[in-house]
């Protein structure tokens, strides 16, 4: 804890990053990759029900050494709320990011479809959270202002999508892709910093090395299906599990799938590279993914067969229990279903080309069914935080938990 009054430092020597949003998946991979790049970070953390800020932090942290195989730095943690005036800070705290923090990645947001009522989710957290960030990163003159966007922003529009175009779309899929064009485009107008860069990543998947997830959206709703539904269903003379499904799409339309890992590590680089501030990027694939390579990629894992493409305009009827369940799962995603459009990115070719994205292919794949089995598909949780003494004895010097009222310790 902290016993020392702050000594503040001159502006010149903010060497601070503020992240909010690093208890989800992005943000707690952007938080490991720049402690890893001993790059000083402040983090935003909302305490739950269960556990204070700090215990959060050190939970995810202690999992990422667990994986790394060595032990990262401390940020700093400040305890807060994206949805509340000054994020829920105080005075104190707030002088403290003034004087320490010279930029604010703004990370946290909520993968909410269905929100007509504005006074609710994803609104509350995606548009009212960035002005609140936007609103405090003024007061405590934060210069350079990051955002991590989508490239769904473009909406129903056909592509090529540009990288800093922000053109409205007469149609949006879901509220959530209308929540981030209309958040978008506060941090656009927004005056006051030096520079504002947004990041749109396209469908985030799991780490492509681990295949490590903690949210199971997208593509990991899909294999979650597969694997719990596809054993249920009967083998055939030669051993093959049928598992008959008709879809309303061709099979090879493109799907812009990104591993975390692959995200994290761009905006990393991005937010580093001082040259590069000030533009949008397009963070997605070099090569797309398709729902039959993916089909195929399952077959071979589950040992299946019987899935059936009828081409796009045709009406399919859920003819079994399987397909039923399948269909009702899958309802939130079905307006992309048919189309993905092509994203420009330029931008990130120029700035960060040395860092290819990995393709989905189907050791990727089979990592992450392999994942979802172990992580019995997000139901088992991260493990428990050590005792705090071990904690209290490790943690470097430079890790503190700023709280309300509490006096902030001289670096």
């Amino acid at each position: 804890m902290i016993s020392k009054k702050t000594k503040l430092k001159p502006r010149s020597f903010r060497q601070y990053t503020l992240l909010t949003g690093a208890t989800g998946l992005l943000g707690r991979y952007l938080m490991r990759d720049l402690l890893r790049q001993d790059q000083r970070v402040a983090v935003l953390v909302r305490p739950n029900q269960k556990m204070q800020a700090r215990e959060r932090v050190e939970q995810i942290l202690q999992w990422c050494e667990s994986d790394l195989g060595h032990r990262l730095p401390r940020p700093v943690i400040l305890a807060g709320d994206v949805k509340r005036v000054d994020l829920g800070l105080s005075e104190n705290q707030l002088q403290w990011v003034k004087a320490n923090c010279s930029q604010v990645i703004h990370s946290a947001a909520i993968l909410d479809f269905r929100g007509t009522d504005r006074t609710q989710e994803p609104w509350v957290t995606n548009l009212g959270g960035t002005q609140n960030v936007l609103d405090f990163s003024r007061k405590t003159e934060i210069e350079n202002f990051h955002y991590v966007s989508t490239a769904y922003v473009c909406g129903n529009r056909p592509g090529p999508i540009l990288e800093n175009d922000l053109l409205e779309p007469q149609t949006f899929r879901n509220d959530y892709e209308r929540s981030k064009f209309e958040a978008e485009n506060l941090v656009r107008s927004a005056s006051g910093f030096d520079s504002k860069t947004i990041y749109r990543p396209a469908v985030i998947v799991g780490d492509s090395n681990t295949g490590y997830t903690s949210t199971y959206h997208g593509l990991f709703l899909y294999l979650r299906l597969m694997a719990m539904l596809v054993p249920q269903m009967d083998r055939n003379e030669d051993g093959v599990i049928e598992t008959p499904l008709r879809l309303p799409f061709n099979g090879d339309e493109p799907r812009n799938l990104v591993p975390i890992d692959w995200v994290s590590k761009v905006i990393s680089h991005l937010v580093q590279t001082p040259e590069a501030h000030g533009e949008t990027y397009h963070l997605t694939p070099e090569k797309c993914t398709n729902a039959k390579e993916v089909i195929e990629y399952c077959y071979e894992y589950f040992n299946s067969a019987g899935v059936e493409f009828v081409g796009q305009g045709h009406e399919v009827e859920a003819d079994s229990e399987f397909a039923q369940t399948f269909f009702d799962s899958i309802d939130i995603y079905s307006s992309y279903e048919t189309s993905d459009p092509e994203f420009d990115k330029s931008n990130v070719d120029k700035f960060a080309g040395h860092l290819p994205c990995p393709a989905i292919d189907k050791e990727m794949v089979f990592r992450f069914l392999e994942f979802g089995k172990k992580n019995k598909w997000g139901k088992r949780r991260l493990p428990k935080v050590k005792a705090s003494p071990w904690v209290e004895s490790y943690l470097p010097d430079n890790s503190i938990e700023v709280q309300d009222s509490t006096a902030l310790a001289e670096r």
